[in-house]
């Protein structure tokens, strides 16, 4: 069976089959915010440790695999149907939807074409900054005005992988959300300077930060109630389980596209208005990738062969170079 193929020109591995038997996973970040994240967009964002300093939360050994992650979630609103840019979570009939993952060199895209809309997430973290940016562009394949909403969905981490899976009832009173000009605020009661957040380049018409006020109370990533719902319930608590979902309501002319760009890390609010005012420029968002693909480019040009073989040649000249590198980065994490 195969998955996918090495596009040696854009030095991606892009997985067109993405039911894959096992997570197929990427490692964004070159300094100290850094993401895993796999073909299904599941994964997790750490500043310097992931151990002491998650921002979200992830479960390894859970049923389903990888989950929670970074989830934009797109509603028809006319038809009350919805479906998320990657595979995963709602997981649309692969007859009636396609879906791509490509893995790059320090970030990841996910494709998707469903119901006359071809949408895109690219998550990337730029250099110099502690941000995860969420790249999402939505573009109107049919020749009919279509009203649609953006949903974000992610899960924040108590800071403390100890804290997040023992110690249940006290964990739940380590943390409080709140909302506020655009911006979802998780507080950790127990740390003097401990804040994570989530924003966007947009002013948003809903919000929810209590994770069961999203799914829904036994709900889960793949039907949430806010989904269903088509509105969130603005929610905040101080104390228990905390999410960062974003509501942006949109309409697209026939062949139109809409840019959107998410933000989470670490920091107060001060520094989310400037990363927020910062990366609303899609231009600083453009750059972003011309810096990291300038990185790579520099550290590539420390070796490169050529063989009569090309399989070899793939794995040399990008492959290799790109885990030992990785693995020099998270060699303490």
């Amino acid at each position: 069976m195969q998955y996918g193929y090495f596009d040696n020109e854009k030095r991606e591995y892009v997985i067109d089959n993405v039911a894959l038997p096992c997570s197929w996973t990427n490692y964004l970040g070159v300094e100290d915010m850094a993401a895993v994240i796999n073909h299904t967009a599941g994964g997790y964002l750490f500043y310097k440790t992931p151990e002491y300093h998650r921002i979200s939360r992830f479960r390894g050994n859970g049923v389903p695999m990888d989950r929670p992650g970074f989830y934009v979630y797109i509603r028809d609103n006319e038809k009350k149907d919805y479906h998320s840019i990657s595979w995963q979570p709602v997981a649309k009939d692969l007859s009636k939807a396609s879906y791509r993952c490509r893995h790059g060199l320090s970030y990841t895209v996910y494709e998707s074409e469903y119901d006359g809309l071809a949408s895109s997430q690219t998550m990337v973290i730029p250099c110099g900054e502690n941000v995860l940016l969420w790249d999402v562009k939505v573009k109107n394949t049919t020749d009919a005005v279509r009203d649609l909403s953006l949903f974000t969905y992610m899960e924040f981490s108590f800071h403390h992988i100890m804290i997040d899976n023992q110690n249940f009832q006290m964990s739940l009173y380590c943390a409080g959300s709140s909302y506020e000009d655009g911006i979802i605020e998780e507080d950790l009661f127990y740390e003097e300077k401990g804040y994570q957040y989530l924003t966007a380049s947009f002013t948003p018409d809903g919000y929810d930060c209590v994770r069961e006020k999203f799914l829904g109370v036994y709900g889960t990533e793949d039907h949430p109630a806010g989904m269903e719902r088509g509105t969130p319930e603005g929610s905040t608590e101080l104390g228990g389980n905390h999410c960062g979902s974003l509501q942006k309501n949109f309409k697209l002319q026939p062949g139109e596209e809409a840019r959107f760009v998410i933000m989470l890390g670490e920091g107060n609010r001060e520094e989310v208005r400037r990363i927020r005012v910062k990366y609303s420029d899609l231009k600083r968002v453009d750059a972003v990738y011309t810096d990291l693909a300038a990185y790579w480019k520099q550290k590539y040009a420390a070796l490169q062969i050529q063989t009569p073989n090309e399989g070899m040649n793939t794995l040399i000249n990008t492959w290799t170079l790109y885990q030992s590198e990785i693995n020099v980065m998270f060699k303490g994490c």
